[in-house]
């Protein structure tokens, strides 16, 4: 009984693993992955994955860490966005007496995930002046997905993290009206795409480099196809490389004030690290006209390889906050 069964839920992927704790260190047992939309409900999802493997039973293990997208309230149903069923606690404990369930944002696990293995092998794209010497920094994680999450883990004086959830993927996207050719595609949002107030999730997403290419090259296909359509100088790869660094430098500003490092996620750029690992995203998240410019190049930024991580991030989140 003394397992954790995680579960990251996404808008096109549900991942769920098995972890243990052995000497202080979070071991995966192992894992499955379902498409998210291919169920009726969360309950449905659960009752597939314990026939699968029958170790995923939810009576099975101590505790249930799930990770979600989307505001996590404290209202009875949880919705997610991206995501045809919502979360009703009240049905889980009729259906699951007995279970420990917790509920998170599934940017704070991965924000956790960034205390764990899960970025051992993370590629470093933009170095910071202030060094990686500097152990106990806060962190911030963007990730670019079905949507854009955001995350951060401010450091306080005890040593222990607190986690901010955020939603920023639904604030105004920051188009420059100078440039013309964003002037143009944010247009091409509003007429061709019929989007009335385009925000992050519209533009920094796998849906969001799909409308990208869509306006430079006139070809609407899905975010899949587009990327094996890509190299280093194509126009869409440039567009793409500057909005998402232009998020990364407003999300660092807003939480990184007193250094700290950026760790970007998501299944888009784990996939194809040449979408960020560019000198258009680097010129544009240190682009700064202020002393803003001496903060942000301080900042170490990381793109993460393992997307796993908002699974290690759960496990780690029940590890630290000791939920049991």
């Amino acid at each position: 009984m003394n397992k954790l069964l995680v579960g990251d839920i996404g808008g096109t992927n549900s991942r769920f693993s098995l972890f243990s704790n052995k000497n202080n260190t979070l071991v995966l047992e192992s894992e499955l992955w379902e498409k998210t939309n291919s169920f009726q409900s969360f309950e449905e999802l659960l009752h597939r994955i314990k026939e699968r493997n029958p170790r995923y039973d939810v009576n099975k293990v101590s505790t249930v860490m799930v990770a979600v997208p989307g505001a996590v309230t404290s209202d009875n149903v949880i919705l997610l966005p991206y995501v045809r069923w919502a979360i009703d606690r009240g049905l889980l404990h009729e259906r699951y007496p007995d279970a420990n369930i917790f509920i998170i944002n599934d940017f704070v696990a991965q924000a956790y995930g960034c205390l764990t293995q899960a970025t051992a092998d993370a590629l470093h794209i933009l170095v910071g002046a202030g060094g990686q010497g500097q152990a106990n920094q806060d962190i911030a994680i963007v990730g670019a997905g079905t949507g854009t999450g955001h995350g951060t883990l401010k450091r306080a004086e005890t040593g222990r993290y607190l986690s901010i959830p955020s939603e920023a993927g639904h604030i105004p996207f920051p188009f420059l009206a100078e440039d013309r050719e964003e002037a143009s595609f944010r247009n091409f949002l509003l007429t061709e795409k019929k989007i009335i107030s385009p925000v992050c999730n519209d533009v920094v997403s796998g849906p969001g480099i799909s409308r990208i290419h869509h306006f430079f090259t006139g070809k609407e296909l899905p975010a899949s196809q587009v990327v094996q359509e890509l190299d280093a100088e194509s126009e869409t790869v440039k567009y793409f490389a500057r909005f998402y660094g232009r998020v990364c430098r407003n999300y660092a500003l807003s939480t990184l004030a007193s250094g700290g490092k950026l760790f970007i996620s998501g299944g888009v750029t784990i996939k194809n690290p040449f979408l960020v690992d560019n000198e258009s995203f680097r010129n544009e998240f240190l682009q700064s006209e202020t002393t803003a410019k001496d903060l942000l190049q301080q900042i170490d930024v990381f793109l993460i390889k393992d997307e796993r991580i908002g699974l290690f991030g759960a496990a780690q989140y029940q590890w630290l906050v000791n939920l049991n």
